[in-house]
């Protein structure tokens, strides 16, 4: 694989407001989507709707709702209720807190199906064995996140394992993944911020240790625009989509943002 394709992350905690902003620019660029996640207190749907009535023609993910606090048949309601317009979505699904993360994931995976519709490619967050083996089985998109190229290639390995065990057709399902990226002054601090603030998380600490590396140097941190499309090569050497998850200057959401976006741009 020579580069897959470029997406833009942010958090759902800039509002839709910025998001609908940036996403116009994003799309200008050549990014083949842009993601947002979901998270207590920053609805990724909302975000997600801006985003696309924002737009023409880029895909938008939310990347991903977790289904112990947000089941299926809620999330298919609230597309409903929100209007939002599902031909270019990309609706991704994760274990959260599950206490039965496999089995809640398959469960989810099968009543999106069911109550949306093939029109909507399904996205399942993976980061351990078998967690990507089972998004080899069942998603349309897996979606790693915080990885190192090497534990990407590892992760690659199992998706299509399964894939191939459930008879899948070659290239499916697709191989996406988050990747931090930081420009500009105080770039490695916020990458570091990022990296503690996941440490936090007993099943994110488990892949660090795992990967065998500093948390603090997974992603990019580029002190000049230059240097972050550089430091991209060999995840988008190994990904279908590798999705820049912007870092940015909290001073200018909007404008630090940007200056991520197009310091990777396609």
């Amino acid at each position: 694989m020579s580069g897959g394709r470029l997406g833009f992350g942010l958090a759902a905690a800039v509002g839709p407001a910025v998001a609908a902003a940036v996403a116009p620019e994003v799309e200008r660029l050549g990014y083949a989507t842009i993601w947002t996640n979901d998270t207590p207190g920053a609805d990724g749907l909302v975000v997600a709707k801006a985003m696309l009535e924002a737009t023409e023609r880029i895909r938008v993910g939310v990347g991903v709702i977790p289904c112990d606090a947000r089941p299926a048949d809620t999330i298919a309601a609230d597309l409903e209720r929100l209007g939002i317009p599902l031909e270019r979505l990309v609706l991704g699904v994760g274990s959260g807190r599950s206490r039965r993360p496999l089995d809640d994931v398959r469960l989810a995976v099968a009543a999106l199906r069911r109550t949306i519709g093939p029109t909507v490619a399904v996205a399942v967050a993976a980061l351990g064995p078998r967690m990507c083996r089972l998004a080899g089985e069942v998603a349309d998109v897996v979606l790693l996140n915080l990885m190192t190229p090497a534990r990407i290639a590892w992760a690659r390995e199992r998706v299509a394992e399964s894939g191939r065990r459930a008879g899948r057709p070659s290239g499916a399902p697709e191989v996406a993944a988050y990747v931090r990226v930081a420009v500009g002054a105080g770039a490695r601090d916020r990458l570091a911020a990022e990296a503690a603030r996941y440490l936090r998380i007993p099943q994110y600490a488990r892949s660090f240790e795992a990967m065998h590396v500093e948390p603090a140097t997974v992603g990019v941190a580029a002190a000049e625009a230059a240097a972050a499309a550089a430091g991209l090569r060999a995840y988008r050497a190994l990904c279908d989509e590798t999705v820049v998850r912007a870092l940015p200057d909290p001073a200018d959401l909007a404008a630090g943002l940007l200056v991520v976006a197009r310091a990777a741009a396609p």
